[in-house]
């Protein structure tokens, strides 16, 4: 349809140009992407032109309509000629928007985000800078910009003059052919990806891609409209007095670094298992109590080094998987792992692990793209991913497959994986269960030990005792691998059960620390860890830096907590619920807003005083480091 085709020039001329200034950046900076190879910097290419759509068709969606719609008092030269000039205007104010950044990324190796709200008390700084430092770029860009518009002109506006739009005269055809360039609109905003989650800037981690690639992907415009967007107009957490976080700075300089730099590396596996939703209290090993569902998990603890006071980071399990594998924390202004946090400098475990001649694998029994984990594994420099998508199903099971799969086939295929793995390689492996997340699924009879429901306690245990089963199931398959006794098994949880309540009982019952208590476990088959139990405060954040402990690895981690191994051990855990920080002490569990962070002080013991503040500025500490993306300097 002719209505069709100029939507669809402005599409090609657009992402022909930003391609375009995507080498510009490429070759400015050759230092930085040295490290690209040549399919690398294919795959960004073609991944910054999905970017570029989602930008340039959503900020024009309304010109871009108007110039389809299917009705000739509309499809006039001067209404056309109008939403050309709008759309060109638009265009030509992402272009600059690139071009500048292409300066900007020189100081700072990344892209405007939302520091482009605070350009306003910079402005005749910015602007003295570029004239008497950057006054070649700019010319070059004013150069770039006049030829980019006279092309413009030529390959789009003195077509359209020539064209004479003629509709079909059936209003159904020209209906039909509308919804079908309404859907190619859409298509584009979501960044080319046809179901699921549209592009989001996970996406820019390609497979086997680095942050430099994830940078040549992403352009400035998109970036900085999620970033805004996420920020929502906060501003740098305030919890402590500006002086007080300077003299806890100087105190403090390396307080998130963590290093053994004598450690010898030991060439063990790592299998690191997060279980949906598991509460230490329906652990009967755990909890003295008598639900009889885990038994499996109970035969461990006497063979295990456990942790009987554990925390997770929060409620969600994208903060618990971004704490057990980054030890970032988590913060009300920033977007987690695989909504924004990726893009940020952080201690990547898959690139650690490669360092160290390592092969590495991450899978869900959910979808792929299911918490945007396939672009997590990515971001995190891990090696294979696997999803649902991938996973055959084993059994016969008595209802079609749960939203978040089954953790029998999902271990099953786990195990499958790591037979296949060459022996004279070490692993890791990272697996997140599902089958325990409400709606709990119909199991088979043999695991409905209580009144099956979608929603309550009762259907939770029965999927408990389910997923307690398929790790048995997992070990007895792999007990005999050669490489079983030379593995370290860590289980935990991403968060505890969190079960729809009533407004009723939301009130009645506030926050407590059983909210956040999880298992933790770290079972060696060949008994190099000794069966002990403790009972000192961990967190999920300790996970990271006691993996790359018990590996013997000597890089140099941030973190946000510490080995389990360490000496002496930090007796308190933070953790993190909607807008709410929170501190669990041996005596204390205590939750505060940045509203109301001072009064929290009042009742507590000196002890508990100290780690309170002591937490606040440390959390303070850690929102400018990443503001500045210099949580790993």
């Amino acid at each position: 349809m002719q209505t069709f085709r100029t939507p669809l020039r402005i599409l090609i001329f657009s992402l022909i140009t930003f391609t375009i200034c995507r080498l510009f950046l490429y070759y400015s900076y050759p230092d930085y992407f040295s490290t690209l190879t040549v399919e690398q910097l294919l795959r960004a290419l073609l991944k910054g032109a999905q970017f570029d759509s989602a930008t340039l068709v959503s900020s024009c969606v309304l010109f871009f309509i108007l110039l389809t719609l299917p009705f000739n008092t509309l499809q006039t030269y001067r209404v056309r000629r109008f939403s050309l000039y709008f759309i060109f205007a638009i265009f030509f104010l992402l272009l600059s928007y690139t071009l500048a950044d292409i300066s900007y990324f020189g100081e700072v190796k990344r892209h405007i985000g939302a520091e482009i709200l605070n350009i306003s008390a910079d402005i005749e700084e910015m602007t003295s800078l570029a004239i008497n430092s950057r006054l070649s770029d700019i010319i070059q860009s004013i150069i770039f910009l006049v030829f980019v518009t006279i092309t413009w002109y030529f390959f789009i506006l003195k077509p359209e003059k020539k064209q004479r739009i003629q509709l079909p005269t059936s209003f159904v055809k020209r209906l039909l052919y509308w919804l079908a360039t309404v859907g190619f609109i859409i298509f584009c905003i979501r960044g080319f990806i046809p179901t699921g989650r549209p592009i989001n800037i996970a996406d820019a981690f390609i497979k086997n891609g680095s942050i430099a690639q994830a940078n040549l992907s992403l352009n400035p415009a998109y970036l900085s409209f999620r970033e805004i967007q996420k920020r929502q107009s906060q501003q740098a957490l305030a919890l402590s007095s500006e002086s007080s976080v300077k003299a806890f700075v100087q105190q403090n300089p390396a307080i998130f670094n963590w290093q053994r730099p004598n450690a010898i590396p030991t060439g063990k596996n790592v299998v690191l298992i997060l279980l949906e939703s598991w509460n230490s209290r329906h652990i009967d090993s755990l909890s003295g109590s008598s639900y009889k569902v885990t038994p499996f998990f109970d035969s461990l603890v006497p063979k295990s080094h456990v942790w009987r006071q554990n925390y997770a980071a929060g409620q969600r399990s994208i903060v618990g998987i971004q704490a057990v594998l980054s030890s970032v924390p988590a913060l009300p202004s920033f977007g987690t792992i695989g909504f924004g946090l990726e893009i940020k400098n952080f201690s990547r475990i898959g690139e650690i692990l490669q360092q160290n001649g390592y092969n590495s694998l991450m899978m869900q029994t959910s979808k792929r793209r299911s918490f945007q984990m396939e672009n997590i594994a990515t971001a995190l420099g891990l090696e294979e991913y696997y999803g649902q998508e991938d996973i055959p199903l084993l059994l016969d099971y008595p209802q079609s497959q749960p939203p978040f799969g089954w953790d029998y086939d999902g271990l099953q295929f786990l195990a499958q994986k790591l037979s296949e793995k060459p022996d004279n390689k070490p692993f890791f492996a990272f697996i997140f269960t599902g089958t325990t997340h409400e709606p709990f699924p119909r199991l088979p009879d043999e695991f409905e030990l209580y009144p099956h429901d979608l929603r309550a306690e009762s259907g939770y245990l029965n999927a408990l005792r389910y997923s307690d089963w398929s790790l048995e199931q997992f070990f007895s398959r792999i007990e005999n691998e050669p490489w079983f006794n030379n593995t370290i098994f860590i289980l935990t949880a991403d968060h505890t059960l969190n079960l729809q309540k009533s407004e009723k009982d939301v009130k009645a019952r506030p926050l407590s620390r059983e909210d956040f208590h999880i298992p933790l476990l770290i079972y060696t088959p060949d008994g190099s860890l000794p069966p002990k139990q403790f009972n000192h405060i961990t967190s999920q954040y300790d996970v990271l830096p006691t993996i790359t402990d018990l590996l013997g690895f000597k890089q140099k981690i941030s973190t946000f907590g510490q080995s389990l191994y360490d000496t002496p051990q930090n007796e308190e855990a933070y953790v993190f619920a909607s807008d709410n920080f929170g501190l669990i002490t041996p005596t204390q569990t205590i939750f505060f807003s940045e509203e109301n962070s001072q009064a929290q002080d009042k009742g507590l013991s000196p002890q508990d005083s100290q780690a309170l503040n002591h937490l606040k500025l440390k959390l303070q500490y850690a929102d400018e480091l990443l503001r500045k993306n210099q949580w790993t300097d």
